[in-house]
């Protein structure tokens, strides 16, 4: 019996694969399937897997064309047969007990969810984050709602740790999952975001479908940091992929927040992705446009929904200090203020 599929989705990871199938193969839980999904990538990565997979029986691989990290993660769910499943990263790795401290929790109450924390891995300097306060197994709904609300906007956590928000609170490499729950609510990751964002709405979706969920407060992923340059290339897609996003978690509240339970913290969300927006898009350094240009469209992007809505709706008292400073300026309506906070980005 497969008590977890564990479903890694690669692309260009030479240097850092191996550990992480490594970290894999040793889990002290041995019962698992290890799915290595090859989404097209033109390093060794592929072959990497291949050599992986003739050594150990539990590993099977899947050579795909290029199609994005979701569609990766929803090919290697289509495969699985573990009881509970749970995905990594592949430039990351894992504790060797990691999947016996998970699994052996959602077992002890049967659990649909079972979350833990992660290790920030700098460099080799381990850094813990930790989501709550303390570990907790509830089925009140409220308290469910409260945590999808967290996963629009994590100052929304119902019981934070004394240390502020953590890092990764929404992503689904420290969430075991009951695999039968994601195939009776159909519930897969959403490619039309392109791979942003779609960890965030998956862990609302399975925090909207679970009958309860156990969190324990101990580390069972290391996250590497890697260098962050490349997140600041300038996306010129950023107005549709910002679209994309909204349309799914609007689709998500129609779903599930119908009576406008979800209304604030999505409003912070939008937020989130104005600033992703300013440091990315509109001043970045790499934007060809000229200032003139930037100016007139961030005008119209303010206007626009859901944009214009958040503004004016927004819990201020919810929003960290970065954001309340770019909340007072979207209400100012004063589009050269923006270049005055933002210039360092676009010289």
């Amino acid at each position: 019996m497969v008590k977890v599929s564990v479903v890694v989705p690669i692309y260009k990871v030479e240097a850092y694969l191996p550990k992480c199938i490594q970290s894999l193969c040793d889990q002290t839980l041995k019962e698992i399937e290890i799915i290595l999904v090859d989404d097209g990538s033109p390093d060794k990565s592929g072959k990497i897997c291949d050599e992986f997979a003739a050594k150990d029986n539990r590993i099977r691989v899947i050579h795909k064309t290029n199609g994005g990290v979701g569609a990766a993660r929803n090919d290697g769910l289509a495969i699985a047969t573990g009881e509970y499943i749970i995905f990594v990263d592949s430039d990351d790795y894992i504790p060797l007990d990691a999947y016996e401290k998970l699994y052996a929790r959602a077992k002890k109450d049967d659990v649909d969810i079972v979350l833990a924390d992660l290790y920030l891995d700098k460099d080799g300097k381990l850094e813990y984050a930790r989501f709550f306060s303390e570990p907790f197994l509830t089925s009140d709904r409220a308290f469910l709602d409260e945590l999808i609300k967290a996963d629009f906007f994590r100052t929304y956590c119902p019981n934070p740790p004394i240390s502020g928000p953590a890092f990764g609170y929404g992503g689904p490499t420290t969430k075991l999952v009951k695999r039968s729950m994601l195939l009776e609510n159909d519930i897969q990751f959403d490619v039309s975001v392109k791979g942003i964002f779609d960890d965030i709405i998956y862990t609302a979706y399975i925090f909207a479908v679970a009958r309860n969920v156990a969190y324990i407060s101990e580390p069972v992923y290391y996250y590497r940091l890697l260098d962050t340059s490349i997140t600041q290339t300038y996306k010129a897609n950023m107005p549709e992929i910002n679209s994309a996003i909204f349309a799914s978690w609007e689709k998500f509240m129609n779903k599930y927040g119908s009576d406008g339970r979800f209304e604030k913290a999505y409003y912070a969300n939008v937020f989130r992705r104005l600033e992703q927006s300013m440091t990315k898009y509109f001043f970045c350094s790499n934007n060809p446009r000229t200032r003139k240009e930037v100016l007139r469209e961030l005008k119209q992007t303010l206007k626009m929904e859901p944009y214009k809505t958040a503004i004016k709706k927004v819990e201020f008292r919810k929003l960290t200090r970065r954001y309340k400073l770019l909340a007072i300026l979207a209400r100012t309506k004063i589009t050269s203020l923006f270049w005055l906070l933002y210039c360092d980005n676009k010289k």
